[in-house]
């Protein structure tokens, strides 16, 4: 029977709740639902999707928002497949996973499902006998957290268990960086005037650690956009660089003499197609991948390791605390000119019906409660809520991994904090490409706010989103002027049982797509 001891998925079950997993996501209608009667038993959330990629998605978000280990239950008939860009994700995002991989009899991973897994960067071990699943989950728990990467766990379906042992699970090291390197960045920071670190997202796990660094060497702090919110309330904090970077930040960044990416690509979007970055500034490189070292950029110092032990050992060798660019002047501009509602705008007016996107998101800000979770798509509306609309802090906001993904991970982000409001901010075609995942919402009564951010209409005119979402058993409501976001403040006075997905009708004003050599500080973006 199922729930015997002996049973694989008893095992198993206990084996997860053993290793610290809380919620468990699946695929609705999937063959390993045996696996799922036993979770309740150990006290672990079954978390429903409608298909593989979702599911993924959702759980890779959980487990960064919440900072609980998730595991996540597919079949190797498509399942994997299915899951390979939410399982990209969670590697990139340096996010540990358990992913329960079921099977038949026949014991062989497919070559191609294989291939993928390794190419992707997930580690993988075989469970076999049921009687090794706890030690063997224990083991991947411990290496996905210290890894954080997923780790795909081979585990049969049905009580056939093979009769062989497999080999003890061995997770590679993490690289640490070498004495010669860490002393060459010491010399760096020791030489530097005006140093600047750029923390990426991975580097979230070390912010605290960087943060330490920074105040010892005199560095200013600025994230990419996956790390958005991490030094939120650090008066010297320049606050999301790059093409979403403000006027005054990016002027203090091109000014660095010393550049340091922590975890960070330094790609064209986080460096402005290279202005943020002084062509006599010395740029360094920290990165657990070392093939990410210089992928992007010229670098002078590339170093393979973890960014917080790197920090943490290099703050050591320094010999002595340094002013750097932390000056009093510094600090002044950096309060007056880091953010987006400090610079300014003139608002656009009467285009067709449609609201500022700007003063949509500023409005929605002042709404908004304060402790909330920011979930943003990639596209064409990106820069509207990662500039105007606030997060707490760096568990308060979760990039989405492409279009068509921005509802799964801010329902994951929703299903991690239920104490905050979850706000999905995509535009009109990220919610057509995903809308089962509406029902999955309303399903799971998640405290959500959905905010389209429609710029041209580029979906049939005959398409009515507003009655897409109420059919998958959401509210819904058009925006065209501030007075339209009345039915979120309605909306936010009574349960909010319902997610609410707003249909922003907006102008087009991407200031981000504009050459920053041809920008003028100051003028309306």
């Amino acid at each position: 029977m199922i729930g015997e001891p002996d049973h694989p998925t008893a095992a198993l079950a206990s084996a997860l709740a053993a290793g610290g997993v809380r919620s468990v996501f699946r695929v609705a209608g999937q063959m390993n639902a045996h696996l799922v009667m036993t979770l309740a038993d150990h006290h672990l959330d079954s978390v429903t999707s409608r298909d593989g990629q979702s599911a993924a998605v959702m759980a890779g978000a959980y487990a960064r928002i919440s900072g609980h280990l998730a595991a996540l239950t597919l079949e190797h008939e498509g399942g994997l497949a299915a899951a390979l860009p939410g399982l990209l994700e969670a590697v990139r995002n340096r996010t540990p996973l358990l992913v329960i991989a079921s099977h038949g009899p026949d014991t062989s991973l497919p070559l191609a499902e294989s291939s993928l897994l390794k190419a992707v960067g997930a580690l993988m071990v075989d469970v076999g006998r049921p009687g090794r699943a706890v030690k063997l989950v224990t083991e991947a728990a411990r290496a996905a957290r210290a890894c954080r990467r997923p780790v795909v766990l081979r585990v049969q379906a049905h009580n056939q268990s093979p009769h062989r042992d497999v080999p003890d699970f061995d997770a590679p090291a993490v690289p640490l960086a070498d004495a010669a390197a860490v002393n060459d960045l010491a010399a760096l920071l020791m030489s530097a005037r005006r140093p600047v670190f750029i923390a990426g997202r991975g580097a979230v796990h070390a912010a605290q650690t960087l943060a330490r660094l920074a105040d010892h060497a005199g560095a200013l702090l600025a994230t990419s956009v996956a790390a958005h919110g991490l030094y939120g309330g650090d008066a010297w904090n320049l606050g999301v660089t790059g093409v979403l970077a403000t006027p005054g930040a990016a002027d203090l960044m091109a000014a660095a003499d010393v550049v340091i990416g922590w975890g960070c690509a330094l790609d064209d979007w986080t460096t402005w197609h290279g202005s943020l970055i002084a062509p006599e500034a010395c740029v360094a490189q920290i990165d657990i991948n070392p093939a990410a070292l210089g992928a992007h950029r010229r670098i002078d110092l590339g170093i393979a390791g973890d960014a917080g032990w790197t920090a943490e050992v290099v703050r050591q060798a320094l010999p002595q605390r340094r002013t750097g660019y932390r000056t009093r002047l510094v600090r002044q501009r950096i309060a007056e000119l880091s953010r987006w509602s400090d610079v300014g705008y003139e608002p656009m007016l009467e285009q067709g019906d449609r609201i500022d996107p700007r003063t949509l998101t500023l409005v929605l800000d002042a709404i908004l409660p304060a402790e909330r979770t920011s979930t943003v798509e990639p596209g064409a509306a990106i820069g509207y809520p990662v500039s105007y609309l606030r997060v707490p802090d760096a568990q308060g906001f979760c990039l989405a991994p492409a279009c068509g993904l921005g509802l799964a991970s801010g329902i994951g982000a929703a299903l991690a904090r239920p104490d905050r409001l979850s706000v999905i901010s995509l535009d009109a075609g990220g919610v057509l490409a995903a809308t089962a995942d509406l029902e999955t919402a309303a399903r799971l009564r998640a405290r959500l706010l959905v905010v389209v951010y429609d710029e041209d209409d580029e979906s049939d005119p005959a398409v009515d989103l507003p009655r897409i979402a109420q059919g998958y058993g959401c509210d819904s409501a058009v925006v065209r002027r501030p007075a339209d976001l009345t039915a979120v403040s309605e909306w936010l006075a009574g349960p909010a049982e319902r997610p609410l997905v707003l249909h922003a009708k907006v102008a087009r004003c991407s200031w981000w797509l504009t050459p920053r050599d041809v920008q003028v500080q100051g003028e309306a973006r």
